[in-house]
């Protein structure tokens, strides 16, 4: 017998991605799925459009906006399936996506998948990882000679039970690092991953939350980066990763008060204050981590960035704002 699949899509004022999205999924060779459908307290007629266009799905209302993590633990606690598949709401995919993910999941060799993200237009990207640097910083790049660290919350399926078994998605990371934060822990747990490389998911990006530097995207990454780093590096590492992160911050702050960016700059000192009110419940996290890893920090770290990642970003980010500045 098939494999019940549920294909968990949380959901923020998306209603123009999911016509396409949904769409996609009606029409998959593999027949034995359920879509659970996340709205975190939409303004938008989200809810009612799915009502009226797609009564098989099954909406699961939130009273409050969890995030992504939240949202996604919602639904995997509804969703009824051995398999879960997590799908942004703003991604497409071919008929037979469903067919071709669960069979090369069959082989039994990995405890998740993921697909390669593509552009919401069809065109490829081209070899494109994720990776993480020493300090948490994740990114991706063009890069045919290393794995990824970790798989972007896109699109990915695993077990509910390994699921269950390596903590999940935390729900303290109301948006971004959610997903290098579970990997981390995948790895520290010596469970396997890989991306199949003729498979693709098709995705706008950012459709809730818009592109550029923003104070709330700013903030959330600050804030779980440093809980990343408390959870999952023993302590001895702490001790000089940490400084070392603060160090960065610092310079990161004096960047954008030097080109006139003050919320961002404090977007970093009200980080380090979330998890100074939340040290209680990341430590207890972090016992669990350290409890239940089979992996030493030096492996983990071999397939780490060496560097420092995000300068490579605020280049970028101050290259364009010369440019900007000068027309």
């Amino acid at each position: 017998m098939k494999k019940l699949v549920s294909i968990i899509i949380v959901n923020w004022n998306g209603e123009r991605w999911l016509q396409k999205c949904l769409d996609t999924l009606h029409t998959q060779t593999y027949k034995n799925f359920e879509v659970v459908f996340v709205d975190n307290n939409s303004k938008d007629d989200s809810i009612e459009f799915v009502t009226n266009n797609f009564p098989k799905v099954n909406i699961v209302k939130s009273k409050e906006n969890l995030g992504f993590a939240g949202g996604n633990n919602l639904g995997i606690k509804a969703a009824k399936g051995e398999y879960i598949l997590l799908l942004n709401n703003d991604t497409w995919v071919e008929n037979n996506f469903l067919e071709k993910l669960l069979k090369a999941y069959s082989f039994g060799r990995y405890d998740v998948i993921a697909p390669i993200e593509a552009r919401y237009d069809g065109s490829h990207l081209g070899s494109h990882i994720m990776i993480l640097d020493t300090f948490g910083h994740g990114f991706g790049i063009h890069n045919t000679t290393r794995e990824s660290f970790y798989s972007s919350g896109v699109c990915m399926l695993f077990s509910k039970q390994t699921y269950v078994d390596t903590g999940g998605l935390d729900s303290n990371f109301f948006m971004y690092c959610e997903e290098a934060d579970w990997f981390w822990r995948l790895n520290l747990m010596d469970k396997k991953f890989c991306r199949i490389n003729d498979l693709f998911v098709y995705h706008f990006g950012a459709g809730s939350t818009g592109n550029g530097i923003k104070y709330l995207s700013s903030l959330w990454r600050n804030q779980n980066t440093l809980q990343m780093l408390l959870k999952n590096y023993k302590w001895f590492n702490l001790l000089w990763v940490l400084p070392i992160y603060f160090i960065q911050n610092i310079f990161e702050i004096i960047f954008f008060l030097i080109i006139l960016k003050p919320k961002i700059a404090y977007s970093y000192i009200a980080g380090w204050v979330f998890n100074i009110k939340n040290i209680k419940k990341i430590i207890e996290k972090r016992k669990w981590v350290q409890k239940n890893r089979k992996v030493s920090d030096l492996e983990i770290m071999k397939k780490m960035y060496i560097g420092f990642g995000k300068f490579r970003h605020l280049i970028s980010y101050y290259q364009k704002y010369v440019a900007k500045k000068s027309l």
